[in-house]
């Protein structure tokens, strides 16, 4: 099963996530072919250079044309934190970036596919973080 990064601003990513709905411009249209029901990705802010949590994907990719972001699919929200934690913890030990001292680079796109042990990394993470948090 792919694994996938999801990158947005903070807006974005509330506006998308309360609609539940991912978008794309026509840029992405030959990737997201590649995108099935049941796989999961990494929410990412850009602003932050944090991660949200993790979300499932729901739905074949669509296209609803007459916008901006035709390119579409369902998501739910699988592990969700109220607030972003940073991703820089992790980038040494993240093998999809090749360039450790350009690391950002690699958070630029909205949509790419990353390693299973990469996304397994960034889950383990997560819930280590949501655990701290929630003891606070």
């Amino acid at each position: 099963m792919t694994t996938w990064l999801l990158v947005a601003d903070d807006e974005t990513w509330t506006n998308l996530l309360g609609a539940k709905v991912w978008m794309l411009s026509n840029r992405y249209k030959r990737m997201a072919r590649r995108i099935k029901i049941g796989e999961d990705a990494i929410a990412y802010v850009k602003y932050f250079s944090g991660i949200y949590g993790i979300v499932k994907i729901t739905s074949e990719v669509f296209r609803q044309n007459g916008t901006p972001y035709p390119i579409r699919f369902n998501i739910e929200p699988e592990i969700f934190l109220d607030e972003p934690v940073s991703i820089r913890p992790l980038i040494q030990s993240l093998s999809f970036i090749k360039n450790k001292k350009r690391w950002f680079a690699y958070f630029q796109t909205s949509l790419r596919r990353i390693p299973e042990k990469d996304f397994a990394l960034v889950r383990g993470y997560l819930i280590r973080e949501r655990q701290k948090i929630s003891s606070r």
